[in-house]
């Protein structure tokens, strides 16, 4: 898969800003005395509820860091990003095939890069 990701890196990067802004979302919808950028040291992180959103957020997913991944790395992350919308829990009982949503269509452009690991 990795020579496949070098290939398409810029549609895997293109494509990781989906789920980033569904992580997006979810930790925007309370205030954070961290203005949303994880920090490690904080009490309030280490126990909060979107961690992994928050980490990823800001840290994996951010456009910068995209950038510089190896395609290893992007592999792995366009993987996660595949996982995290398809564990939305907004897609319960979607028919993948057939469903419109916008989740649902993201599933289906992205599904032939993730299965070529």
């Amino acid at each position: 898969m990795s020579e496949h990701v070098a290939e398409k890196r810029d549609t895997i990067i293109a494509a990781l800003g989906f789920p980033r802004l569904l992580m997006e979302r979810e930790i925007k919808r309370r205030a954070c005395p961290q203005h949303y950028h994880f920090n490690e040291q904080a009490e309030e992180c280490v126990d909060c509820l979107y961690i992994l959103e928050c980490q990823s957020f800001s840290k994996q997913l951010a456009e910068p860091e995209l950038m510089q991944a190896s395609a290893r790395e992007l592999a792995r992350l366009l993987q996660f990003g595949f996982e995290y919308v398809s564990y939305q829990p907004e897609r319960q009982d979607h028919e993948t095939a057939r469903c419109a949503c916008e989740l649902c269509d993201w599933i289906r452009a992205v599904t032939p890069m993730v299965d070529l690991g």
